[in-house]
């Protein structure tokens, strides 16, 4: 499995307009929860790359071992397409794990449950929960890089179209097993029920 070069990256330049705050400094157990994130993910990525705004590109500053990075300029404000493109076009791999910011119940051992699964018949990894797409807490192969290109240039900048056409390995709740990882903590009502 390590003879597979894998990158993690985390999306963290939404503007939680929902949530009133910046999401990703809210505290879940201590922490902000782009570290729950970044904890899941840290041991089974060979590099750790948080893509966010230009605004909050400061308060990710002093991380060991994580590269920062701003969304390219061309696609600034496209959402979570752009950063996972941002990613796949400045680091190298052959796999990407992607995480949102706002998932703080996510574990390591979900990461490392979606890394196992990896293999070449696959363009991704994709979790149904609640009988939802999970395409923004999933596994990209580097040949989906220009296909994610050619949608952001399309101004389709919905994550499931990205999956039309590849050959895609949908795990399923039970196989997934981790049910809770995935609550997105969209508002404050979300984090009352899920989390605090």
């Amino acid at each position: 499995m390590r003879d597979v070069k894998i990158a993690g990256v985390i999306v963290a330049g939404g503007q939680s307009r929902r949530f009133g705050s910046d999401k990703a400094f809210s505290l879940y157990k201590g922490m902000p929860f782009f570290q729950h994130s970044l904890q899941a993910v840290s041991s089974y990525a060979d590099e750790v790359i948080i893509v966010t705004s230009r605004a909050l590109f400061p308060r990710f500053n002093d991380l060991p071992n994580v590269q920062v990075v701003e969304d390219l300029e061309e696609f600034k404000g496209c959402g979570p397409l752009a950063g996972i493109y941002t990613a796949m076009r400045g680091y190298q791999a052959e796999w990407y794990v992607v995480l949102p910011v706002d998932v703080p119940l996510v574990t390591s051992s979900l990461v490392n449950r979606l890394i196992s699964k990896v293999d070449e018949r696959y363009d991704a990894i994709v979790p149904i929960i609640g009988g939802k797409l999970q395409p923004l807490l999933a596994l990209y192969r580097e040949s989906v890089r220009e296909r994610i290109y050619n949608q952001l240039v399309s101004e389709e900048y919905k994550m499931g179209n990205i999956l039309k056409g590849l050959s895609v390995l949908y795990l399923t709740e039970e196989e997934i097993g981790e049910k809770e990882a995935f609550h997105n903590i969209n508002t404050k009502q979300d984090y009352d029920t899920h989390i605090k």
